[in-house]
């Protein structure tokens, strides 16, 4: 014959303990999270249930319930002592000096900066804070992430806005493909937060004429408390144009302004037939235009063109930089039959 179930009677803090583990299993500070209880209460009741087989703990600390656990019926009692009430405790002096620094919405190491303790005691009190209902968290699936008071209405960027608002490059621009890559995040999720940065005016959008848009900071973006400044920016977008001979006359039409194809071919000493060719071919890529509908007016660069010569004379600076190589001074002897060798630099 099965013997009968042994009937239980819990309290009311290890029936809201045994419910949550039913749900799922659960580390113990995503218990205190789910319950609402103290980190003390939670570890008391947990223990209690490994003695008596309701719950056991796996590898990876986390708890979940044996079968008994899963089939047994119980009696809810009220919990013992005086007040009835969980989590009246008053709050410690770490805890309080906590809600003073938490002015904003911060990291948890931001916190562990500011109050000069380690990340483990900062974790400790906001799970303490958390349970009694004094602060929140910004994100509930990233409870790890940002912390802020329950009172706080703060405005804040999401998890991945300010991921991507961090690998926003300044001097140059970018697209969606670059960051992508470089936060190894679905481009969908991308494009949704640059649509965020583009409405809150931390993000600006380049013109161009073909190919995918490109963006980068506006000043607003760069002083952003949330921006994490020692982020790898994203590499910058692929250029439509590339050659030197490209640059050196975007240059001498900004430098002029405006500029006639025969100026141009005075200036630069090239043919005018091929200067004429490379003139129609930067139009279509509406990099330069007309300044007027007359034959003979002058060109001048457009905004796509601005952008594309910055971008252009940012890599060429670079890439002199690193091709600059040091002088040799090392000296190295010269030696001549029936002479006395002569030092010579190189």
């Amino acid at each position: 014959m099965t013997r009968p179930q042994q009937h239980l009677v819990l309290t009311r803090d290890q029936a809201l303990c045994l419910h949550a583990l039913r749900k799922q299993p659960l580390l113990k500070r995503e218990l205190v999270q789910a319950t609402k209880l103290s980190q003390f209460i939670c570890t008391r009741e947990l223990t209690r249930f490994s003695e008596i087989g309701l719950a056991k703990v796996d590898r990876s600390n986390r708890w979940y319930v044996t079968t008994r656990g899963r089939s047994c019926k119980f009696e809810t009692t009220p919990n013992p002592g005086p007040g009835r009430r969980r989590n009246v405790s008053p709050l410690t002096p770490s805890a309080i000096r906590l809600l003073e620094v938490l002015d904003r919405p911060m990291r948890r190491r931001t916190i562990a900066n500011k109050m000069g303790v380690s990340h483990q005691r900062v974790h400790q009190l906001i799970v303490q804070l958390h349970a009694s209902g004094h602060v929140c968290y910004a994100d509930p699936t990233r409870p790890w992430w940002m912390v802020m008071t329950a009172q706080d209405t703060t405005p804040f960027l999401s998890h991945d806005t300010e991921r991507v608002l961090s690998v926003l490059p300044q001097g140059y621009g970018t697209d969606v493909k670059k960051i992508s890559v470089a936060l190894q995040m679905p481009t969908q999720d991308v494009e949704a937060s640059i649509h965020t940065l583009l409405d809150q005016a931390l993000a600006r959008e380049d013109c161009v004429a073909e190919g995918p848009a490109i963006y980068s900071l506006t000043p607003a973006g760069e002083t952003h408390p949330q921006r994490v400044p020692h982020r790898a920016p994203a590499k910058a977008a692929h250029l439509t144009v590339g050659s030197e001979r490209v640059r050196t006359v975007l240059a001498i039409i900004q430098e002029s302004g405006a500029l006639r194809i025969r100026d141009a071919t005075e200036r630069l000493g090239m043919p005018h037939q091929s200067l004429n060719a490379l003139f129609q071919y930067l139009k279509r890529k509406r990099l330069i235009a007309k300044t007027d509908d007359g034959f003979f007016a002058p060109y001048s660069l457009t905004n796509n063109g601005h952008t594309t010569l910055t971008e252009m004379n940012r890599r060429n600076s670079w890439r002199r930089r690193e091709n600059r190589q040091p002088p040799c001074t090392a000296e190295v002897p010269e030696v001549v039959f029936g002479k006395a060798p002569v030092q010579r630099s190189l």
